[in-house]
């Protein structure tokens, strides 16, 4: 019998090709990197570098004053490719070459690993859809629940930001009452000091009046005055009997 002939059916290297520089941080569609390779049946290739992951390149935006964007920046060169054996190099438009080793999983261009995520050329891999949109709900989530978290400390602020400007008017027109209220006291001293002085200067002259025509006699009252001859006591005018010791007066 003729010994069996091993037929090894070579799969076309066409087709797109991924290298996902990873964060470790998980959503890597906001996170990582993504460098694509896809190689065309005509001998032709795209070569598509991501330079920054999406949310560090809206964090740089936000820095310098521009719109976030939601596309990552990348970088695209075009050019022909060749291969033979394991060995594939790369020719650039614009003179650059590079060279690529064909392994199991896909194509090994300096450390860089690229695998082979789809045949086609024209469709985008369903993996890289469908882990694109798992990564985009988780983030639409996480970000709701930071901007709900952002608006309950915004009001709060706001609450006692509104609360502190609301006591300070009270404390100010606190401050003008008790003024107001220590100049009518300093107004009402002063005048109630000359009030008071002038009571005791007319009550003291009023005793006068009564008491001038009991001691003011005229000198012809002073001359018929008699006097006791037992006590000494003084007695009026036409009075026969001391109203004292009650002796008979001359």
């Amino acid at each position: 019998m003729a010994p069996c002939e091993v037929i090894q059916i070579m799969k076309p290297i066409t087709g797109q090709y991924e290298c996902s520089h990873h964060s470790g941080i998980g959503l890597d569609y906001f996170t990582s990197r993504l460098d694509r390779l896809t190689l065309q049946a005509n001998g032709h290739f795209i070569f598509i570098v991501q330079e920054r992951s999406r949310i560090s390149h809206a964090a740089k935006s936000l820095l310098s004053g521009q719109q976030v964007e939601a596309n990552a920046p990348e970088t695209r060169r075009e050019g022909s490719y060749s291969y033979q054996g394991n060995s594939i190099s790369f020719n650039f438009d614009d003179g650059s070459q590079e060279q690529g080793q064909l392994t199991a999983d896909g194509i090994q261009i300096g450390n860089n690993l690229f695998e082979k995520v789809s045949d086609s050329t024209l469709l985008p891999p369903t993996h890289r859809l469908k882990s694109n949109m798992e990564d985009i709900a988780k983030g639409l989530k996480i970000a709701g629940a930071i901007s709900g978290a952002a608006i309950k400390a915004a009001k709060t602020l706001q609450d006692t930001l509104q609360a502190a400007q609301g006591s300070q008017p009270t404390q100010t027109s606190t401050t003008p009452s008790s003024k107001g209220s220590m100049q009518p006291a300093e107004e009402y001293h002063g005048p109630a000091t000359s009030p008071a002085s002038t009571p005791v200067q007319a009550t003291s002259p009023a005793p006068v009046p009564p008491t001038q025509p009991s001691y003011n006699e005229t000198p012809e009252q002073d001359a018929e005055t008699l006097f006791c001859d037992q006590c000494g006591a003084p007695a009026r005018p036409g009075k026969h009997f001391c109203s004292r010791c009650g002796a008979r007066l001359p």
